[in-house]
């Protein structure tokens, strides 16, 4: 059986090693809490609370940065998109567009305006606007989209296709 280590007159009592719930720390922090607070909480000295919650300072404030500007980011990542979309639209020539099958052309049109959509939606949404409109013009776009693939020749297409063979 081990003996209890001797303890000299004043000396405080030896703890046990305990492990700081760094999760919960931050949100206890997030939440308002003191050092001396989180570390009642959670039975462990004030100093270890203190230690954490300075080595996580920095990543914390680099987060908030990104954050306050993340719909600039999104903002900038829209234009490049834009940019990149027009340059590619531009060295479609009218040899490779006629090429393309109708659904082809769809999967183009569907494609460019889906990744824009988007960007300008994640854009409104950081800065606290409605997104309600581009769903109204997306629902518009598609009916014009399916109406003029299903134009005259599309319609030819599809009745020769039905129309039993005689023989």
């Amino acid at each position: 059986m081990k003996k209890a280590p001797v303890k000299s007159a004043g000396q405080r009592p030896q703890r046990s090693a305990r492990k700081l719930d760094r999760k919960a720390a931050l949100e206890q922090r997030a939440r308002g809490l003191s050092n001396r607070e989180i570390a009642g909480l959670q039975d462990v000295a004030t100093s270890t609370v203190r230690r954490f919650l300075e080595r996580m300072e920095p990543e914390r404030a680099a987060v908030e940065e990104f954050k306050s500007g993340r719909a600039d980011a999104l903002a900038r990542i829209q234009g490049k998109a834009l940019d990149l979309q027009e340059r590619l639209i531009d060295s479609i020539d009218d040899g490779v567009l006629q090429t393309l099958l109708p659904h082809q052309k769809n999967g183009l049109l569907v494609s460019v305006n889906t990744v824009f959509g988007t960007a300008y939606d994640k854009e409104r949404l950081e800065r606290g606007k409605s997104t309600s409109n581009v769903g109204v013009l997306a629902r518009i776009m598609g009916s014009a989209l399916d109406m003029a693939h299903k134009g005259p020749v599309a319609e030819a297409a599809a009745e020769e296709i039905e129309e039993p063979v005689s023989e």
